[in-house]
C-alpha cells in the first residue's frame, strides 16, 4: 500500500509554486519554462524521492512502486502543462482590446458638383442592406445560429460589415413613412381648376396608397438585366439596377421641380440638396460596440453633428421635443432613421449651403413644426469662413469615430 504522506507534502508545495509562477508568467517578471523542472525544483529531496526523481528520468520495470507514483504524478502534471499553456497564451491584461470598425463610402467630391439623384443614394443602401440581410439568413439557415455578435466576420464581398455612406443629393423633398400630407404646402389650392390635379398628387404620396404610380422607391428585381449574377460586387449590382431600371421612380414634382418622394425613415416631410452633407450609417446595433436602442442611436447621431458643429466654432443644442440639431430656434440638421433587424438606414443631413429658399413654408412645413426656422453654417458664419461640404464631412466622419468608438476606414468611393 502507498504512503501518501509524503505525496500530500509536496503536492501542497507544487501547487504554492505553480500558483507563483503562473503569477509571475502573467506580469512577466518569469520566462516560461517547461513545467516538469518547476516540479523537480520544489520535490523533497530525501532518499525516497530521489530514487523517485531517478525512476522519473530513467523508468525500469523493477521499479513498479516508483512507477506507479510517477504516473500519478505525470497525469497531474499534464494538468498542469493545460493550465500552463491557457494562462500563458491569454492576452495580457494590459492589452487594449481592438475597436470595431465602420467603412465609410463617400460620393463626394473634393472639387465640387458632386450631387447625385436621390434615389441613386437610396439604391446604395437598399442594395447594402439586402445584401447584409441575405447574409445573415444564410448564416443562419446553415449554422442555426448567427456567428457571436461582438466579433468580426469575415463575409464574401464584405457583405457583414458597418458602413458610413456620404452623399450630396440633388435637390429632392422626402417624406418619412407617418408623414402628414397636411406639410406638402403647394397641394394646398383654392384654384378649382386645379383640385383634381392636387388630389392625384395626394393619393400618390399617401402612406397606404401602394399604387404602381406611388411616389414611393421600390426595386423590382424582374427587370434586371439578364447578364446579372446574384454573385456581383455590390457596385456591379448598383450598375444593373440603374441600367435596367429596376428602381421604380415616379415621383410627384413640386412647383420648382424638385421630386418628392415618400420613404421609409421616421419623421415629417424635408429638402435635401446641394450644399447639404447627406449621412447615412448603417450600424448593425446587435454589435456588442452598440446599443439595441433607437432612443440612444438617435442620440449619439445627433451628438456627432453637435461636435462637428463645435469644430467650426458653432455652438447647437437638442431639444427636448423634436429631433434634430438646433442653433437657437433655428434648424441646422435633420435626423430621420430607420432599421431593419436592428441595422441602421438612412440618418442625418447638415445644413452646410444650401439655398434655404427650397425650405419656403409655401411649399412645405419643414419637419412638420410651423413655428421654427432653419439655418445653416453658411448663414452663421459668412461667406468667408464657410467650410466646404467635404470639409464638414472630414470633421463628421472624424467626430462619429469618437462618439460611436469605432475605427472609422476609408473605403472604396461611391461613383456618381
Amino acid at each position: 500500500m502507498v504512503n501518501l504522506g509524503w505525496w500530500m507534502e509536496w503536492n501542497n508545495k507544487l501547487k504554492l509554486h505553480l500558483t507563483n509562477t503562473m503569477d509571475g508568467w502573467y506580469n512577466g517578471t518569469i520566462a516560461k519554462t517547461n513545467i516538469l523542472s518547476d516540479f523537480y525544483a520544489v520535490l523533497p529531496l530525501s532518499s525516497h524521492h530521489s530514487s523517485l526523481y531517478t525512476a522519473h528520468r530513467e523508468p525500469t520495470q523493477a521499479n513498479e512502486y516508483n512507477m506507479h507514483s510517477v504516473h500519478r504524478l505525470s497525469t497531474y502534471l499534464a494538468a498542469c502543462n493545460t493550465v500552463k499553456r491557457r494562462v500563458f497564451t491569454s492576452p495580457p491584461r494590459h492589452a487594449k482590446a481592438k475597436k470595431h470598425a465602420a467603412y465609410v463610402r463617400s460620393a463626394l467630391s473634393s472639387t465640387g458638383g458632386s450631387a447625385i439623384p436621390y434615389w441613386k443614394g437610396w439604391a446604395w443602401q437598399h442594395v447594402l442592406l439586402e445584401r447584409r440581410l441575405n447574409y445573415m439568413r444564410s448564416v443562419r439557415s446553415s449554422d442555426d445560429s448567427l456567428p457571436e455578435i461582438g466579433h468580426e466576420v469575415n463575409a464574401a464581398e464584405n457583405c457583414d460589415r458597418d458602413w458610413l455612406l456620404l452623399f450630396e443629393h440633388e435637390p429632392v423633398y422626402t417624406m418619412g413613412r407617418g408623414a402628414s400630407e397636411e406639410h406638402l404646402k403647394f397641394l394646398d389650392t383654392a384654384d378649382p381648376n386645379q383640385q383634381g390635379l392636387f388630389e392625384e398628387k395626394l393619393k400618390r404620396l399617401s402612406r397606404k396608397y401602394r399604387g404602381e404610380d406611388a411616389s414611393r422607391l421600390i426595386v423590382n428585381r424582374s427587370k434586371l438585366l439578364p447578364q446579372y449574377k446574384e454573385q456581383c460586387s455590390d457596385r456591379e449590382e448598383i450598375t444593373a439596377l440603374i441600367e435596367s431600371g429596376a428602381v421604380q421612380n415616379t415621383p410627384v414634382y413640386s412647383p420648382n421641380g424638385a421630386p418628392v418622394y415618400r420613404i421609409e425613415r421616421g419623421g415629417e416631410v424635408t429638402y435635401h440638396g446641394p450644399g447639404q452633407l447627406v449621412i447615412y450609417p448603417m450600424l448593425n446595433l446587435r454589435h456588442s460596440a452598440f446599443k439595441q436602442d433607437l432612443h440612444w442611436y438617435l442620440r449619439q447621431i445627433e451628438e456627432v453633428i453637435i461636435q462637428t458643429l463645435r469644430e467650426f466654432d458653432i455652438e447647437s443644442n437638442r431639444d427636448e421635443i423634436n429631433t434634430g440639431v438646433w442653433v437657437g430656434m433655428n434648424k441646422i440638421a435633420a435626423v430621420g432613421v430607420s432599421s431593419s433587424r436592428w441595422i441602421t438606414t438612412h440618418g442625418c443631413a447638415i445644413n452646410v449651403r444650401p439655398n434655404l429658399d427650397h425650405f419656403d413654408k409655401e411649399i412645405i412645413t419643414p419637419c412638420g413644426i410651423e413655428e421654427r426656422g432653419i439655418t445653416s453654417i453658411l448663414d452663421i458664419v459668412g461667406e468667408d469662413s464657410c467650410p466646404s461640404v467635404m470639409e464638414v464631412a472630414n470633421v463628421a466622419v472624424k467626430c462619429f469615430g469618437n462618439v460611436f468608438n469605432v475605427d472609422v476606414v476609408e473605403d472604396d468611393p461611391i461613383s456618381r
